[in-house]
């Protein structure tokens, strides 16, 4: 198995001393008690924060040693599910979701509506009208409508690498369910994917398996 994310005596914001590694077809699950703690290491995970302490390696190379468009490529194999879904505020659902797949992968509006069907079919079956979702801006969805959308922005491109920040907080214990069985199919469809779960203690969350469990104050 080959390296796939390294922290080794992380320090960022309230986080001290952190060290996790994951290998290629593992799953981490972090329980994480702070929110501050929670929204540091996701913002240094995804590059938006730099460490205060010790190495970050994603896919072998040391990220933070890097010139900044030499990360360029090594985030594009990652993806990344923000708890707030991250999404553009001005633009519909379904453009937040059709316009990084067309600009990144350049595919066309006919593939990503058969693979968005597909996974939010699979995710709510008996949810209300599809179309009529994605013509909502993001104000006007619902939790659950919101990360959905994030989840299937970060799952269309095919990511070899998966965080999922708080994924079922402010769900209902079913709907929490949905989107980790969804992602957990996700992670198995593609040798040695790899998945990182930020998680709040709670019991949909500890039912997770996982490779690597850390527990953070």
């Amino acid at each position: 198995m080959s390296e796939v994310l390294a922290l080794e005596e992380v320090g960022v914001g309230p986080v001290r001393g952190l060290s996790l590694a994951l290998s290629s077809g593992q799953t981490a699950r972090l329980t994480i008690a702070s929110h501050d703690a929670k929204s540091a290491l996701f913002a240094l995970l995804a590059g938006h924060r730099t460490p205060e302490a010790g190495r970050v390696r994603l896919f072998g190379e040391e990220l933070y040693a890097l010139p900044d468009d030499a990360r360029v490529p090594l985030y594009r194999r990652a993806g990344f599910v923000p708890e707030q879904g991250g999404l553009i505020s001005n633009l519909k659902a379904w453009e937040n979701l059709l316009l990084p797949a067309a600009f990144h992968q350049g595919l066309n509006a006919d593939a990503v509506e058969a693979r968005v069907v597909a996974l939010w079919r699979e995710a709510d079956p008996d949810g209300a009208d599809l179309r009529e979702t994605m013509g909502k801006l993001p104000d006007r969805l619902t939790a659950f409508e919101r990360r959905m959308v994030a989840l299937l922005r970060a799952l269309l491109p095919q990511p070899d690498l998966l965080v999922y920040d708080f994924l079922s907080s402010g769900l209902d214990a079913g709907s929490a369910a949905r989107l980790y069985a969804l992602t957990q199919r996700f992670h198995g469809e593609k040798p040695g994917r790899a998945s990182v779960y930020l998680c709040a203690d709670d019991a949909a969350s500890a039912k997770l398996p996982a490779d690597v469990t850390l527990r953070l104050g």
